[in-house]
């Protein structure tokens, strides 16, 4: 066989078992994002194995754009309206609160200097609420609370990724650095991404409008998916936010352009989607996972894993109550802590880190450990805790 072939055979082997993990997961009511995990950690423990692709740069380009689309496809557009402003102030200012603390502790506490601990607050800053969302939609839990986490991550995955480049950005100037000119520029490239988004979605919205192919119809959707994503990075913006942008802007006028098909059409065609890639992601995240470099620095990853709880807990219990109406509601801000977990996205911008930054490796180690804790020891306490809390119905 040659390499495509070869290549083609694991990638569908990998599939085939983070599908068959996720069923099984499914029957035995644990999240299937920890099971995979979980399942993945073991054997990469048991026997080390080295993935078919760059995980990096396969996830950036190939699995993020449609997760960011279908989480925005799906988003309640009368909710995302009551809990804009809170998701602005988790997204925005909380993601850089979090990275500050994060920098904070760390360096306070003599573990890492000030920039590498800048970096893996950066990077551990955007939160991966998969396994959470799932069980919110089992347990029925508010349009708003729902909307307000997946909201949340959504945005903290592009501010992360604009933080994560101000780090590399100060670690390559050595002589003096324009810290507020490279704010800026993290600003302006996530509003040069939303103006992408909705320009390229009001483009394929015009194509798509009239047609009588539904099946032209879905693979259109993919191709806007994309589209934001590769233009607002081909041109320094955030893809991340073109993609969302996109997503919540063909979701607002799906009456006026889906003609040959039912929006419930799409939505079915991107759940299953995104059911692929997911699977896929977390086995892999799983199978990236080296268990034992934990334990190389463990003073480190014990200070980093207290320090991002202790983030977490700083905006659910101390920011969110000030944001008025609806986040104050009984078990919002302990969902709100719960869902603080972070996963493959974390990982890619940690193994992504050039070989010359310094202190990459304690930083890929403690990244290990904070998406093992948070995702799988975390993930497993989550449905017997949300059940116990005041926000398990719909009201």
């Amino acid at each position: 066989m040659n390499d495509i072939a070869l290549g083609t055979a694991a990638f569908v082997g990998l599939l085939g078992v983070a599908v068959i993990v996720a069923i099984v997961a499914e029957r035995v009511r644990v999240p299937a994002a920890v099971a995979l995990v979980a399942f993945g950690a073991i054997v990469s423990s048991a026997r080390p194995i080295d993935l078919p692709f760059a995980f990096g740069d396969t996830l950036l380009f190939v699995f993020l754009p449609p997760l960011i689309f279908e989480a925005a496809w799906n988003i309640d557009l009368g909710a995302l309206r009551r809990v804009a402003w809170s998701i602005a102030v988790l997204a925005f200012p909380g993601v850089i609160v979090t990275t500050g603390v994060i920098a904070l502790g760390v360096s306070a506490t003599g573990q890492l200097p000030l920039l590498a601990a800048f970096m893996l607050g950066a990077i551990v800053s955007a939160t991966d609420p998969v396994a959470v969302i799932a069980i919110f939609r089992r347990l029925g839990v508010s349009a708003d609370l729902r909307t307000l986490v997946e909201g949340e991550s959504v945005a903290n995955d592009g501010v992360a990724i604009a933080l994560y480049g101000i780090g590399l950005a100060l670690a390559a100037q050595s002589t003096r650095v324009d810290a507020l000119g490279l704010a800026w520029h993290g600003i302006v490239s996530m509003i040069v991404g939303v103006a992408i988004g909705i320009a390229a979605a009001g483009l394929i919205g015009l194509a798509m409008r009239g047609t009588t192919d539904p099946r032209a119809e879905l693979s259109a959707t993919i191709v806007l998916a994309y589209l934001a994503y590769s233009i607002a990075t081909a041109l320094d913006a955030s893809g991340v936010f073109a993609t969302a942008a996109a997503g919540i802007t063909i979701n607002a006028l799906r009456a006026r352009v889906l003609t040959a098909q039912s929006p419930e059409d799409v939505d079915r065609f991107w759940a299953a989607l995104a059911f692929i890639a997911n699977a896929f992601v977390f086995l892999a995240t799983g199978l990236v996972i080296q268990a034992q470099r934990i334990f190389h620095e463990p003073l480190l990853v014990l200070v980093a894993i207290a320090v991002v709880f202790a983030a977490r807990g700083v905006l659910a219990f101390g920011v969110l109550p000030l944001l008025g109406i609806g986040t104050a509601l009984p078990g919002w801000r302990t969902t709100t802590f719960i869902a603080g977990m972070r996963g493959a996205l974390s990982l890619a911008l940690a193994l992504g880190l050039p070989a010359t930054f310094a202190h990459r490796p304690e930083i890929i180690d403690v990244t290990f450990a904070i998406v093992l804790v948070t995702l799988v020891v975390q993930g497993f306490s989550i449905e017997p805790v949300l059940k116990r809390l005041p926000i398990a119905l719909r009201g």
